[in-house]
């Protein structure tokens, strides 16, 4: 079964991976790290080193006694704080969408860009292959492949320089015409350079590899439940029939699985938006009592919240991870408790740290989960903590968002309805000095405890014996929101009520009139718009009504 006939070769997609990502954040800090081996570590683990480093064979996630042994001079570096890394990631990734919306980001320091659409703008432009190529190269596609891929290689040759010049970094890539050649050819020459692969070389390159985990999207449990069936290895897998992969799998992943060990993945580049979590966890010392646990929060909380004011967004839900120890089986497991959080805790947060209220109130949040996880009138041993924030929505900002849009305007609805009352209390001799909108004296309106009912009966009672409509601000017709105005025409226009008076001063008088004008379309659309709200059947309105 010849499936690469299936694989499409008309997209042109670049892996671009960073060179040892967080050492390189490390040495732009201090570049007195630059020549010396030096590795990063989070509790008792080298998650990363240099180049240097790992001459002396250093690989990732070694135990730091372990590394020691092998260099006794390595210098190391505490990268459990991921903030910088964070911040340096999101900068590459926002650089890389100059080139293709199409970015999606694999955790820090990955990413894959589709330039299909850039390389179409491209096709006249020189075809000398720059990097690497992987295969003999005997042969090639019609379809017009190798001319797309090979632009597609200075593509990622500017992409690699526009990176160092602009962040100071290095990084790989591969090009191919699918996500799984992509990365898997950028990794065959490392550090610093780029690889390409063309289609027909596709097998070649999957074959090579030792291991079925090997393959991106087969990890451990996967390779498992292949091994039940007797599928060992990547030959296994391509003597093999999505039927019988489909004993263990679902239709659509049977054949998806299959594929991958014919080099053929049809998978899209999703364009990756803002995190749908953030959050962060933390593994310690075993800790056995609630004042601890508190202390820990409260760490996690300060830090979390830096991360949630970068990103400017306000979350709805609060999610706490506990990992317990159970000292009697030698073995420890997680458990997760969420639950939705009060917004109104981080208005006005915006670029700030919490109100100390605030703080104190999410923190008792946190701990109602706690204890919602673990039995604290037992004995208990965490080992780690974490919190993150999930369902967010943005903050409305600015002079000129919708929300101060409709709060100004319902400042101006709010002053024409002081005037009919006003109006309607010299006419009846009424007082109406218990209304429920009051104004300061500069202007803007304050809220005010609700009137008790028997006033606002009375009130009612008596509007409806008088056989006056005092009009509330959600039903004045345009005219009467036109305070001090005179019938609008193409020659008369006013400062919206939604701008800056002192601005709109300074403006040119046809500007002027065209923001006015604006103000006035838009306005006059909302009214048309507008439904009219039925009147609730409440106590109160029947009272009145009889």
């Amino acid at each position: 079964m010849n499936l690469l006939q299936e694989d499409s070769h008309c997209r042109t997609i670049i892996h671009i991976d960073m060179d040892c990502f967080y050492a390189q954040v490390e040495m732009i800090k201090n570049p007195q790290l630059v020549n010396v081996p030096f590795g990063v570590y989070q509790k008792n683990i080298v998650v990363t080193s240099n180049y240097i480093a790992r001459e002396y064979g250093i690989k990732k996630c070694m135990l730091i006694s372990d590394a020691q042994k092998l260099c006794s001079n390595l210098v190391l570096v505490k990268g459990e704080d991921l903030h910088d890394y964070r911040q340096l990631s999101y900068k590459v990734t926002t650089h890389l969408q100059s080139y293709s919306r199409l970015v999606e980001r694999l955790g820090l320091d990955e990413n894959f860009v589709d330039v299909t659409q850039l390389v179409s703008e491209k096709l006249n432009s020189e075809d000398t292959v720059l990097g690497h190529i992987f295969g003999d190269n005997l042969e090639y596609c019609e379809c017009g492949c190798k001319k797309r891929l090979t632009i597609g290689s200075r593509i990622a040759q500017d992409i690699r320089d526009s990176i160092n010049k602009e962040f100071k970094l290095t990084c790989c890539a591969g090009v191919a015409h699918n996500k799984l050649m992509a990365k898997l050819v950028g990794a065959t020459h490392k550090p610093n350079q780029q690889t390409i692969i063309f289609p027909n070389n596709a097998m070649d390159l999957v074959s090579s590899l030792n291991e079925l985990s090997s393959i991106p999207g087969i990890g451990k449990s996967i390779c498992e439940c292949l091994g039940s069936i007797g599928i060992k290895s990547i030959e296994d897998m391509q003597n093999s029939t999505p039927d019988k992969l489909k004993t263990l799998f679902p239709p659509d992943k049977a054949k998806y699985l299959y594929n991958l060990s014919y080099g053929v993945d049809e998978a899209p580049v999703k364009a990756t938006g803002k995190p749908q979590v953030i959050g962060l966890e933390d593994a310690c010392r075993p800790m056995t009592v609630e004042r601890e646990i508190k202390d820990k929060i409260e760490q996690l909380l300060k830090r979390l919240m830096i991360l949630l004011n970068e990103d400017g967004r306000v979350p709805r839900t609060i999610k706490l991870v506990v990992r317990k120890f159970d000292k009697s089986s030698k073995m420890s497991h997680r458990e997760t408790k969420q639950c939705n959080v009060n917004q109104s805790i981080f208005s006005g947060v915006n670029g700030k740290m919490l109100p100390e209220a605030s703080e104190k109130r999410l923190v008792k949040v946190i701990m109602d989960l706690f204890i919602r996880i673990v039995d604290i009138k037992k004995p208990y041993h965490i080992t780690l903590l974490g919190l993150s924030f999930t369902k967010f929505l943005e903050r409305a900002t600015g002079k000129h968002s919708i929300a101060a849009f409709l709060k100004k305007d319902l400042e101006v609805q709010a002053i024409t309805s002081i005037e009919n009352m006003k109006d309607l209390s010299q006419s009846t001799g009424m007082d109406l000095s218990n209304s429920s909108t009051d104004l300061n004296t500069d202007g803007s309106e304050s809220e005010l405890e609700p009137s008790p009912k028997k006033k606002k009966l009375s009130t009612f009672i008596a509007r409806r014996y008088l056989n006056t409509d005092c009009p509330s601000p959600s039903k004045l017709n345009v005219a009467e929101l036109r305070i001090n105005c005179e019938k609008i025409s193409d020659d008369s226009f006013h400062c919206p009520p939604n701008a800056d008076i002192e601005v709109f001063r300074e403006l040119p008088k046809d500007m002027q009139r065209e923001l006015w004008q604006n103000y006035v379309r838009e306005r006059d659309r909302e009214e048309r718009l507008q439904v009219k709200k039925p009147r609730l059947n409440t106590l109160l309105n029947y009272f009145v009504k009889n």
